[in-house]
């Protein structure tokens, strides 16, 4: 427990130290703070002696500022700034397209990224600030590849279309810290907003009749990844609704009713979107951000028995040289022979592990012979050894080419977590290699459970705080 404090104290020093150095703001459109230095904004208090100061812990949307102090960057001392009516704060005028974000450093900090985000266009002007307000994913990213960039640096963003008042969240993650800096922008736009267009990017088909207990939800990707707040699920009550034309009509009306940048059904000549009783296509909002939508079904478990899957990746990247492996946790509810095995396009066996398990966990990792980059599956079964339908969990998986060679390591995570220390190199879930930090930061490598992953390498909110990436 000493210990625990003293890596915890030595962790929050490290971080009060880095904020007295690294600096910046977003100076075109003017942020909330420089406006309030510059007099556009009044009654800010002490932010408009250091409009360059919102820093606080990055990890944005996981973790950064917490929902209402978001605009302060969780500082009280700038708390005036979460203040948030339609009227309180100076507007710039913006226009749809491509638009100039520019920001000035008063210490031009080694940088990881940039990343900008927008307001949902449902957002409700007059409630602070709080994560459902934005949408989760940037609508403009650009890498700071851990170099010092220019005192003043402008960006070329493609602004998402929106009408009247809406405010982008700036995020300028710093690379040899734990810190990012959050910038808030009041914009309005200028004119009518372009239409909005829908793209298909997901079919429901409606292939097999389902039972009573099964579940069928969405699996919504953008360019980071799933995004699990565009999940819509149903669960099937009784016969009628496991019909193969009624589970996907029923499916196609809860993504309309719940979903504002989806929609599911089949497109009329003037572009309504309606569900339908057969298959439906899912349409994803021109400007959301979303690339693809994909249809799980879950099928409901003989008596006791389960097989849960997490910890897989959808994208892993081929190294110049060396293996590659995946690696995914499974755990049986009950007695079940597990088998995940990789498939390309062709239905190829690209490799496999096997476990037997008796209601517990296992990390499997499965070696990739000959990577190619493309789309393949990874297929999960699960055999009741007491016999009974195969459970069977299928996941798209995309292998990319890449370069650099694949790090060798010590342990598949969370293997050997006893004994992690300074040096310690292991296999992360995401299927890359993490380096556990030297003292005093060790002791975070080996907090870990089920239920508090905030410091796994390469997936936890805080996992930057003990690993580095190899």
């Amino acid at each position: 427990m000493n210990g625990s404090r003293s890596l915890l104290l030595a962790g929050a020093g490290f971080m009060v130290a880095s904020a007295a150095w690294s600096h910046g703001y977003v100076s075109n459109p003017p942020s909330r703070s420089i406006l309030c230095k510059e007099g556009g904004n009044s009654g800010c208090g002490a932010v408009q002696y250091e409009p360059q100061s919102l820093e606080y812990t990055s990890g944005w949307p996981t973790g950064g500022p917490a929902d209402g102090k978001i605009a302060s960057a969780n500082n009280a001392s700038f708390g005036n700034l979460d203040e948030q009516t339609s009227t309180r704060w100076k507007k710039t005028s913006v226009k749809a397209g491509v638009t100039p974000i520019t920001w000035t450093f008063t210490a031009n900090h080694a940088t990881r990224n940039f990343r900008y985000y927008i307001t949902r266009a449902d957002w409700n002007p007059n409630v602070k600030l709080s994560r459902a307000s934005f949408e989760s994913t940037p609508f403009c990213t650009h890498d700071g590849g851990g170099k010092q960039p220019p005192k003043v640096l402008t960006h070329n963003c493609s602004l998402p279309a929106r009408s009247g008042y809406q405010i982008i969240l700036a995020v300028w993650e710093v690379s040899d810290t734990v810190n990012s800096f959050y910038n808030t922008l009041d914009i309005v736009y200028d004119g009518n907003p372009p239409p909005v267009t829908w793209a298909a990017k997901g079919t429901i088909y409606p292939s097999v009749d389902l039972s009573a207990g099964d579940k069928v939800s969405t699996r919504v990707f953008g360019a980071a990844g799933e995004l699990a707040q565009y999940k819509t699920q149903i669960s099937i009550a009784n016969v009628n609704d496991g019909l193969r034309n009624n589970w996907a009509y029923n499916l196609a009306s809860r993504i309309n009713a719940e979903q504002t940048v989806l929609r599911a059904g089949q497109k009329a000549a003037d572009g309504s979107i309606s569900p339908a009783y057969g298959q439906n296509e899912v349409y994803v909002r021109s400007d959301s951000g979303l690339e693809r939508v994909e249809i799980q079904v879950d099928k409901a478990p003989a008596g006791n028995v389960d097989l849960l899957v997490s910890g897989l990746s959808s994208e892993y990247t081929i190294p110049a040289s060396g293996p590659l492996s995946i690696s995914l946790n499974v755990t049986a509810v009950g007695e079940l022979d597990v088998a995940a095995t990789l498939l390309d396009a062709a239905g190829t066996n690209k490799g496999q592990a096997t476990a037997a398990l008796n209601n517990s966990g296992q990390t499997l990792v499965v070696p990739v012979n000959q990577p190619a980059a493309g789309t393949y599956s990874m297929v999960v079964k699960g055999t009741p050894r007491a016999g009974g339908t195969v459970l069977q969990k299928t996941y798209a998986v995309t292998l990319k080419a890449g370069g650099g060679t694949s790090p060798s390591y010590d342990y598949v995570f969370p293997n050997g977590l006893a004994s992690y220390k300074g040096g310690t190199k292991v296999l992360a879930s995401n299927g890359k290699v993490y380096e556990c930090k030297p003292f005093p930061y060790e002791g975070w490598c080996r907090v870990w459970s089920s239920s508090n992953n905030a410091y796994e390498p390469g997936v936890g909110a805080n996992w930057q705080d003990a690993w580095i990436a190899r």
